[in-house]
């Protein structure tokens, strides 16, 4: 439904001339039944006197006098009507002047009412087009709602709650515990770098000791050959070895501390486990020790960095 538009009724000068034209039939008998009375050829001021009538005549007709004093009382009552005429006419005009500012006024107090009225009916309209999607958007949460609570296999709230409070306590425990294995293998990691540290200790003594074996060995060398040479080999690769009957000392005979240390990954493979089988059998002597040690060496540093990488993966899958 279109809204009625409001506008000015006339201009001023149409409306000027209404009242203008309007009036004038009204109001001009007034000023001109005085004017005909004064100014017309009929008046009675152009009248003149008549001859006297012969004596013994008589006439119904009224004298001059009398038609004065009608005529005089005639115009005293059409000035005082002309009189009021304009006393009217001022008066009207007064009026009419006091209700054009009223109407000025009343006219800015209505167009601003209008102005606001507008700007008002625009912002409902927009509230009202804000409403209907609101309201569209909460009937389809309202089927998405039935939809979901006429479900069965759905749980309710309480047993959903108690769910969740189920959840945030594993959760706990299982940060716990991530803290606790964190802790953990920052230990081990710092115990299976003393290890490494203490093999690669090992093994330079190892390597220290065969160099000095080696050096004397080719001094005595050209002294000596054959079985005197082999006698002389054997005396001394005799330094730094243990006596008679006892077991060669191998890295993986520390202690049984530094074997849970390590882990079973590494542990399946590394040399200590060999060595426990090798003690159980029987002692080695020096000189198989020392044809051994280059591979012993390179296996059991393959075998820690293994361990090493192995430990990382699993605190990484952690």
């Amino acid at each position: 439904m279109a809204s009625p538009t409001y506008s000015v009724l006339m201009d001023v000068e149409d409306e000027n001339s209404f009242h203008r034209d309007r009036l004038l039939p009204v109001e001009q008998r007034v000023l001109r039944r005085p004017i005909d009375k004064l100014f017309t050829p009929a008046s009675t001021v152009f009248k003149h006197t008549t001859s006297p009538l012969p004596n013994g005549t008589t006439t119904t007709e009224p004298s001059l006098a009398e038609i004065r004093t009608q005529w005089r009382d005639e115009m005293l009552l059409e000035l005082s009507l002309l009189q009021s005429s304009m006393v009217r006419i001022q008066l009207l005009r007064r009026s009419n002047a006091l209700e054009c500012a009223r109407y000025a006024a009343s006219k800015d107090t209505i167009l601003a009412t209008a102005s606001r009225i507008r700007s008002n009916t625009t912002a409902l309209h927009e509230r009202l087009a804000d409403a209907r999607q609101q309201l569209a958007l909460r009937k389809e949460y309202d089927v998405l709602a039935d939809k979901i609570t006429s479900n069965r296999m759905l749980r309710t709230r309480d047993d959903q709650a108690v769910q969740l409070d189920k959840l945030a306590g594993e959760i706990a425990e299982l940060e716990m515990e991530a803290a606790e294995y964190k802790r953990t293998w920052a230990e081990r990691r710092e115990q299976f770098g003393r290890i490494v540290g203490e093999g690669r200790q090992m093994l330079r003594l190892i390597k220290d000791e065969k160099e000095e074996a080696e050096r004397k060995e080719g001094m005595d060398g050209g002294e000596e050959e054959g079985d005197a040479g082999s006698t002389a080999r054997g005396a001394v690769s005799a330094v730094g070895t243990p006596a008679f009957g006892g077991s060669t000392p191998m890295p993986g005979d520390d202690g049984l501390d530094a074997d849970r240390l390590v882990p079973p990954s590494f542990r399946k493979g590394s040399p200590s486990g060999r060595s426990e089988g090798k003690n159980d059998e029987g002692d080695v002597e020096m000189g198989e020790v020392n044809a051994e040690t280059p591979a012993a060496h390179t296996n059991i540093t393959s075998e820690m960095e293994e361990g090493e990488a192995e430990e990382d993966e699993q605190m990484g899958e952690a």
